[in-house]
């Protein structure tokens, strides 16, 4: 297959990029790229880490409206709701949209003045594109309290938030991202104990925006955490294999609650304590749903979509999540994308793993920034193992997370990643 991409009449030339996919730069003229496909070959074609650039970039969610009517895909979750006692019970109600649209009338009944005296600005913290606002760290006065405490601000604009959920239901019958089921369900998990997200201190508003106030998550999300040493390999895994843990824990006990996030991605998953205390803490709900079942909605960051999102039949929205959390662990392994995009047509590196596998896609791509090592290289055989079962293009065969119902198929927590608890990574 190399020899056949480095011949300069192959068609093969215009479908990989030349330093990561094979051992050596292809020699000759450029490979062509037509008009058409420039824009969606600029990832797979970008400079390597060491020469400037970093793999991963920021992504940001694209807002996409419905594209078939799902009055046929309104079946909610049949699956346990969590308790107080940190554990979901078998056969109690899960929550449904008529729990949310309560709570979201619930939130909005809390929402006071901001007193823009009683917050300092410390440093913005990241962009929050999907509501046209970002998030800043802020040092929040309080009267018991003479040094105040540090809290993250989310700040939107009221021409988006709107007054009220049904406002906002009214002016964006079909849009993705929704501010008011964030908060919704952010309160009911602050209610349930659950312990994988921030705390809801309040929401505010002033003429012109509106301010979001959650306990700070010390250390970031996991982009940033990718950043950080050691190096793609055995070490790095054994490092990240609590955290993957607790990731796929908190997103199951998600789904025993009858909820689907699907926007889980580096940026959404938050860190807060160090060493053997350091926890996970999951954001940003705005396109979570309780249906189990789910048609026309694409929802999500363009890597991180489940390839049949883009279909037009139903898709699982826990298998969903799963395919979501598999580029995410890649992401924190490699510190980069497994690809840009999942849509059909959209990502050489995509359609070159539909059509020769996973396994050969890791034996054939090189760590970026790396030393010219490849993929399965770098990635312990089991861990290969388990992002294979999690990146399935196949929703039937792809891994669960181990959910109530789904005791017949084979889940994450059977790999030997995680049952050996990364011993020979």
């Amino acid at each position: 297959l190399a020899q056949a991409v480095r011949s300069p009449a192959s068609p093969l030339r215009t479908a990989f990029p030349r330093k990561y996919l094979f051992g050596k730069p292809l020699q000759g003229n450029p490979i062509p790229i037509s008009m058409g496909l420039e824009a969606l070959l600029a990832f797979c074609s970008a400079p390597a880490a060491d020469a400037g650039q970093g793999p991963l970039r920021r992504n940001k969610s694209v807002s996409e409206f419905d594209v078939f009517d799902n009055d046929d895909a309104e079946t909610e979750c049949p699956s346990g709701r969590f308790t107080s006692s940190g554990s979901t019970s078998s056969g109690a109600i899960a929550l449904t949209k008529s729990d949310v649209r309560s709570l979201m009338g619930e939130v909005a009944s809390t929402v006071q003045p901001w007193q823009s005296g009683n917050f300092t600005l410390v440093r913005q913290l990241q962009e929050a594109p999907g509501n046209f606002g970002h998030v800043d760290m802020m040092q929040q006065q309080q009267q018991q309290d003479a040094g105040g405490r540090a809290v993250a601000v989310k700040r939107m604009p009221n021409h988006w938030v709107t007054s009220s959920p049904a406002e906002f239901e009214e002016r964006n019958p079909k849009v993705a991202e929704r501010p008011w089921c964030d908060l919704a369900i952010l309160r009911q998990l602050n209610k349930s104990n659950f312990p994988y997200v921030c705390t809801l201190h309040g929401v505010y508003r002033d003429p012109t925006h509106t301010y979001v106030v959650t306990s700070l998550a010390s250390e970031g999300d996991l982009f940033s955490w990718c950043k950080e040493e050691p190096a793609p390999g055995p070490e790095r895994e054994q490092l990240m294999q609590p955290l993957v843990t607790q990731i796929v824990e908190a997103v199951r006990w998600l789904h025993e609650l009858g909820i689907a996030h699907r926007d889980l991605s580096l940026e959404n998953i938050l860190l807060t304590g160090k060493g053997d205390d350091q926890k996970v803490q999951l954001i940003d709900f705005g396109m979570a749903t309780v249906k189990r079942s789910a048609r026309g909605e694409v929802r999500g960051k363009l890597a991180y979509r489940a390839p049949e999102m883009h279909l037009e039949a139903s898709y699982d929205t826990f298998l969903a999540d799963a395919f979501s959390l598999g580029v995410v662990f890649f992401g924190m392994a490699a510190r980069d994308y497994p690809w840009t995009s999942t849509k059909k047509g959209n990502c050489r590196f995509f359609e070159y793993v539909g059509k020769f596998g996973f396994r050969t896609f890791v034996s054939k791509r090189k760590l970026r920034g790396g030393n010219g090592q490849y993929l399965s290289e770098v990635f312990s055989p089991s861990f290969v193992d388990m992002l294979e079962g999690l990146l399935q293009f196949t929703p039937d065969k792809r891994l669960t997370l181990g959910e109530e119902g789904l005791e017949d198929r084979r889940s994450v927590w059977s790999t030997r990643w995680i049952t050996d608890g990364c011993k020979g990574c």
